[in-house]
């Protein structure tokens, strides 16, 4: 028998499908990417800016462009877009959370050891706000209805606060503080007079009496516009009629956050007016 011939392969002339579809599925990827990249969140990429400099150690005052509110327009990045169209921020570092004073809270704790074995700081009220310590005393404690001299048998309790706070490195605000009923008088016009007497009439006895330095003293009066119950009875305001002691540590700043050339042009101004 003769050899029988040997039939002819199909060529598959289809294969070329395969290596297209995976190109396209690449390409519809890139383009994905590509759209996912350009549409800038100016909160998010602040967020990521603040973030990266702190996990780099960046310094203070890296300058950056973000598109500005007018300017901006959907699908455009920042880096497409004109520069004059841009505006320009500061990075800062992340703060960090603040930590109360330890010498804050040391003298919070010696005044409330103090308070159980001495009747003169029996009407103090202890608060912490923010990182201040407030020392709050009621108006009536100190004075007499309308008036910013200071009773004589309530020098005791100013004394004890002053003494607390004679030898360490603090800053001490008196803050007066009234009610809204309105006061007219020959000596108090207002009661932004009568609060601000009775605030300076305190930081006299604590420099005076107390022996603490006048640099670290300071008086101030709010009237009735800082109040910490609403004005509808007589029992909330009298918790409005108030002597406060804001007491805080210094703090350094390490970087005054100023616009470039801005400090330069105030000492050239006040140079010149020298």
């Amino acid at each position: 028998m003769g050899r029988r011939a040997k039939a002819a392969e199909h060529v598959n002339h289809e294969r070329w499908l395969v290596s297209y579809a995976d190109f396209i599925t690449l390409l519809f990827a890139f383009f994905v990417v590509m759209f996912a990249v350009s549409q800038v969140d100016a909160k998010r990429v602040g967020r990521f800016q603040d973030s990266f400099s702190l996990a780099m150690g960046l310094s203070e005052g890296a300058r950056g462009y973000l598109p500005s509110a007018e300017s901006a327009r959907p699908g455009l990045s920042a880096s497409m877009m004109p520069l004059e169209s841009l505006t320009e921020y500061v990075v800062i570092e992340a703060p960090v959370e603040p930590r109360f004073p330890e010498e804050l809270a040391e003298i919070q704790r010696l005044l409330e050891d103090q308070k159980k074995l001495e009747s003169e700081l029996a009407g103090v009220k202890i608060i912490r706000r923010g990182n201040d310590l407030v020392l709050r005393l009621a108006a009536t404690a100190l004075f007499d209805s309308g008036e910013d001299r200071i009773k004589p048998e309530s020098l005791d309790t100013l004394l004890a606060i002053a003494e607390q706070m004679r030898n360490r490195d603090v800053q001490v605000r008196v803050e007066g503080h009234t009610d809204d009923l309105p006061i007219r008088t020959a000596r108090f016009r207002s009661n932004w007079d009568l609060s601000t007497a009775r605030a300076t009439s305190v930081v006299s006895e604590l420099v005076e009496q107390g022996g603490l330095a006048p640099e670290r003293v300071a008086a101030v009066g709010y009237a009735e516009f800082r109040p910490v119950a609403p004005n509808t009875s007589n029992e909330e305001r009298a918790k409005n009629r108030r002597v406060d002691f804001v007491i805080s540590v210094p703090v350094t700043m390490p970087v005054e956050l100023v616009a470039p050339g801005t400090r330069q042009e105030a000492l050239d101004s006040e140079n010149g007016r020298q």
